[in-house]
């Protein structure tokens, strides 16, 4: 397997299970080739999922359907990512057929060395730190609700995620102030291979600032602090030109299907 494939494998993984862990879940990867994770939680599909699934094509419905089966007694929301694409031949028309449809093509997976870290740029009015104090887990939590738009009912959820991952080595949450205000966020997940950044967004109101870059930035510093070589992080639509310019490279993609339950 390419390094750096498996040094996203490995982070997207850590990720999962640490959110696994943080919402009372079952994370399953016993089987070779196969990872898959349920929370219980159903007020949003990222957490139920299976992160990777090298099934022969033979063996498809044998291995995946009762994946399915588990989610669906439950009408829990769920994806299923197909990484690298094509990695289980046959997945879109199995899972097609099985109402699940393919929702974004593509994401891509980017990673960079942390030997040249640019400096963080001074911007007056902003102020940065780690989060610390339940006011700072509750701004958090403000922001990033906003700043992803994510629905109300996932805020508990996430608080829990939050609370747990706090207090764990690995984890560091951050947290920009724009005089004051709570306005943006970034996580820095550190696993054995690569420092992993996550959650990263802005609020609307203050979007064009440079925060999202100087988060970013934050978390990388961390990572290299830390005496970490190479950083990794999955990357949206809207951030893929910051990250491009700040120096990370598409090493994989992955295309996501999704579920969103049996709606009344």
């Amino acid at each position: 397997m390419n390094s750096e494939i498996h040094v996203v494998e490995e982070g997207v993984t850590a990720y999962y299970r640490g959110i696994t862990q943080s919402l009372g879940g079952k994370f399953v990867d016993e089987i070779e080739g196969l990872v898959w994770f349920r929370t219980g939680r159903s007020s949003l599909l990222r957490f139920n999922g299976v992160l990777q699934a090298h099934i022969p094509i033979e063996k498809l419905s044998e291995i995946a359907r009762p994946i399915l089966m588990d989610f669906r007694k439950d009408n829990l929301p769920f994806f299923w990512a197909d990484f690298p694409p094509g990695s289980t031949p046959g997945l879109e028309e199995f899972l097609g057929t099985n109402g699940i449809p393919l929702v974004v093509r593509g994401m891509p997976a980017m990673t960079r060395s942390l030997g040249d870290v640019p400096s963080l740029p001074p911007l007056d009015g902003m102020s940065i730190s780690e989060v610390l104090s339940p006011s700072d887990r509750s701004d958090w939590l403000d922001v990033h609700m906003e700043g992803f738009n994510e629905p109300p009912e996932s805020r508990p959820d996430f608080g829990d995620f939050l609370e747990h991952t706090a207090s764990r080595p690995e984890w560091q949450h951050y947290i920009a102030r724009w005089d004051g205000v709570p306005c943006a966020i970034s996580t820095l997940l550190c696993t054995q291979e690569a420092a992993g950044i996550y959650h990263v967004t802005t609020l609307p109101a203050y979007r064009g600032r440079g925060l999202g870059r100087s988060l970013t930035l934050k978390a990388m510093q961390a990572g290299k602090d830390r005496g970490y070589s190479q950083s990794l992080l999955f990357a949206t639509t809207d951030g893929f030109p910051l990250y491009q310019k700040l120096g990370f490279k598409t090493v994989v993609t992955a295309d996501l299907y999704a579920w969103v339950g049996d709606q009344a």
